[in-house]
């Protein structure tokens, strides 16, 4: 055989080994962006309305705030388990005692830990082994002598583990969590108004991704901002990367992500 035939069969063998070897390389991606962002929306939804759920309590069965009571069909319990202390002052700034009419400010630390479970808009079951503290400021606002709202202000931060079981592939996020609440104003009497009539929350989260099939395990981390407003209904909404969807203050619930 000439020389000219031997190089040109010796390249296209090359060529053909090439590419087998670099299919077999090359696997597909286990992590979905798309999965990624709804996962994450859907455990940052539930912290946020966790949230929620504590600023009640401090001015409810925590608090003891004159005309706190809210309509217990209206506000989600929550299986978690909370501590909390508050010290409470006057218009002056002196210390009193919590529960009275004379209280004008409280400064509330809390804490809980425990599981959640829910399910994301994709359809996941997932779960939330949640270790978390806050300290909020909660002011009351008056009119000509009438209370007309409450305006709470504060942080908190967290690890949580949470875990996304879909048909395939499990999801397990390690987070590491902030909150910032940010003039999240609730109007009284309480019992007529369960849900913030306005303000933010913000979650700011850190966390690594882990996606795992039956064959393979694969990694990424991930930095997420969530912003959550209010307006006084059920539903706030929730954005997050370049979606903005509904997150179900009772429920705890994220869908219609668009």
């Amino acid at each position: 055989m000439r020389t000219n035939d031997l190089l040109r069969l010796s390249a296209a063998a090359s060529l053909v080994l090439f590419a087998a070897c670099s299919k077999d390389t090359t696997s597909p991606s286990l992590i979905d962006q798309t999965t990624l962002t709804t996962d994450v929306a859907s455990s940052s939804g539930d912290a946020i309305a966790t949230d929620v759920y504590a600023l009640n309590l401090e001015e409810g069965s925590w608090g003891a705030l004159p005309a706190a009571a809210m309509a217990p069909a209206e506000i989600m319990g929550d299986s978690l388990s909370w501590s909390y202390t508050r010290t409470c002052f006057d218009s002056t700034g002196a210390g009193v005692a919590c529960g009275t009419s004379a209280v004008r400010k409280a400064a509330v630390h809390w804490t809980f830990t425990g599981i959640r479970n829910d399910t994301a808009e994709n359809g996941a079951v997932f779960t939330g082994d949640v270790m978390r503290s806050a300290y909020d400021t909660l002011f009351r606002n008056f009119t000509a002598g009438t209370e007309v709202s409450r305006t709470h202000d504060g942080v908190s931060a967290g690890s949580d583990t949470t875990s996304f079981v879909g048909p395939n592939v499990t999801r397990t996020y390690q987070e590491a969590g902030t909150d910032s609440v940010d003039a999240v104003v609730f109007n009284v009497p309480r019992s007529s108004f369960p849900y913030p009539a306005s303000g933010t929350i913000i979650r700011n989260v850190a966390a690594q991704a882990t996606f795992k099939n039956a064959t393979e395990t694969q990694t990424t981390d991930i930095a997420k901002r969530v912003e959550v407003d209010f307006n006084g209904t059920i539903v706030a909404t929730l954005k997050i990367d370049n979606k903005t969807c509904d997150l179900n203050l009772l429920t705890h619930r994220v869908t219609n992500c668009q």
